[in-house]
């Protein structure tokens, strides 16, 4: 017996959101886009063009899409201020959703989200796609083995160069916090992956040279306690002229018998 496609409605056509449409969902076999949605007509105007998404299938809301074509769940890939509204819009329509990080604003307003996904008994997920590198999942397993012994220490340090000028301004140059939500949210979502424990403290500073081209601050240190004491040491920087990590940063693990780097 076939199984039937999830019909999914995608919310939030910009670039990042035509990457999904164009490259992503064609490779899911097992689910289908039924209809796309973006309050910015000339979005929809660049994904008819780049994705070949018929105009019939395009509309500027959700409830103009749910009243067309019929649909299991919400792809929410709008900016930040988007992600709370049309995520509790879909769920009260009765529709699983996956919605891009970060997850949303406030964490009153997570709870709140997740509270009602919980009591309409849908899924509510939010897209953090480092956790499936090859790298996360091999060092994922040998925390948890145990071969290496008692893990107390970890520095993670994210690097990248992009003050503007000389580069030209993006959409995280006028974030609130370009570097602490828009990024370091992967490497904490790694942390707590990997540990496998959550956070108990954490003592952090941003700042924001005056040179650097952002709104908000790109540059961050922190440092956490996990349960179990084991205590993490987090820089990271969206304007460093050093050396540049991959994007998932790079990783200093002590161990009670090893040490373990990896990016």
């Amino acid at each position: 017996m076939t199984r039937a496609k999830l019909r999914i409605v995608q919310v939030g056509m910009g670039a990042w959101g035509r990457d999904w449409a164009r490259l992503v969902i064609p490779e899911v076999e097992e689910v289908e886009l039924v209809a796309c949605v973006d309050s910015d007509v000339l979005a929809l105007d660049l994904l008819q063009n780049e994705v070949g998404i018929s105009k019939q299938r395009c509309f500027g809301s959700l409830d103009a899409a749910l009243e067309m074509f019929a649909a299991d769940a919400v792809l929410n890939t709008t900016t930040l201020p988007g992600h709370a509204p049309i995520t509790k819009l879909a769920l009260e329509a009765g529709l699983h959703v996956l919605v891009e990080k970060p997850f949303t604003e406030t964490l009153e307003c997570a709870h709140e989200l997740v509270d009602l996904a919980e009591a309409r008994g849908l899924t509510l997920m939010v897209s953090q796609n480092y956790r499936f590198f090859p790298a996360v999942r091999t060092v994922a397993r040998l925390v948890k083995e145990g071969e290496l012994g008692e893990l107390f220490g970890v520095n993670i340090d994210f690097r990248r160069n992009d003050a503007a000028p000389p580069n030209p301004k993006r959409r995280h140059h006028t974030d609130t916090q370009p570097l602490l939500v828009d990024m370091s949210i992967h490497h904490f979502d790694l942390l707590r992956l990997i540990v496998g424990t959550e956070a108990i403290a954490v003592s952090c500073q941003s700042w924001n040279p005056a040179w650097s081209g952002y709104a908000g601050p790109p540059v961050a240190i922190a440092s956490l306690r996990f349960e179990g004491e084991l205590m993490v040491s987090y820089r990271g920087s969206w304007i460093s002229a050093g050396p540049e990590t991959a994007w998932a940063g790079e990783w200093s693990m002590e161990f009670e018998r090893g040490q373990l780097f990896w990016t």
